[in-house]
């Protein structure tokens, strides 16, 4: 993935802010549960005994994934882009490039075998749909072909890179300027003095009410 020096605040456009808000609170609940199971977890690494292997094909997943959202010509377009994965596509690239950047645990290695592993975008992608539909970690082999274990490592790892990176900024209370910006986007929208709310922000509703 191409590294830059990378303005987070530039990858949002003006319908990101409630999908950015939703990203925060559920990346900090996520974090918080993380936080609390330290003391519980057994980590385990390397072959097990009556463990059962599976031959996932790590590189179909890839290019799979690659091919429907990524590639120059992709399948699908920003739009089901949007819906499926909730912000853009370029948020979603500045995001991936960013912990990818802080936690070398996201650049794609070779194995013992030098074939090479999950890359960058199977990691990220089952990280942040996990967060984002609160879906079982297993799910995520049928399409991205990366295993329960190594899906959950993903999110934990993902999780703490995004507060280290972003948390100053991202994770913080609202200054004085981000409050005007939030009320005088409630106000465009027809609520004024709502400062952020994620029913609200983004529907429009032509056969409601008046009353």
């Amino acid at each position: 993935m191409n590294h830059s020096n990378i303005n987070f605040y530039d990858a949002f456009d003006f319908d990101d802010d409630t999908l950015v808000f939703a990203f925060q609170v559920a990346t900090a609940v996520v974090a918080e549960k993380e936080s609390n199971n330290q003391g519980r977890r057994t980590g385990y690494r390397g072959f097990i005994l009556g463990h059962n292997i599976v031959n996932r094909n790590k590189k179909e997943g890839e290019l799979r994934l690659y091919n429907d959202y990524f590639a120059e010509n992709p399948k699908f377009t920003e739009s089901q882009f949007r819906r499926r994965f909730r912000m853009s596509c370029r948020l979603f690239f500045r995001i991936a490039n960013a912990v990818e950047a802080h936690n070398p645990y996201f650049k794609q290695r070779t194995d013992a075998h030098y074939v090479l592993g999950l890359s960058c975008l199977q990691k990220v992608t089952a990280a942040h749909i996990i967060v984002v539909y609160g879906i079982p970690a297993d799910l995520t082999d049928e399409y991205l072909r990366i295993g329960e274990t190594t899906a959950i490592e993903s999110l934990r790892a993902f999780v703490k890179a995004i507060v280290e990176v972003f948390g100053d900024w991202y994770l913080r209370a609202p200054n004085e300027a981000d409050i005007c910006r939030l009320l005088s986007i409630g106000e465009q929208r027809g609520f004024p003095g709502m400062l952020g709310s994620i029913d609200c922000m983004h529907w429009k509703w032509e056969k409601c009410p008046i009353a």
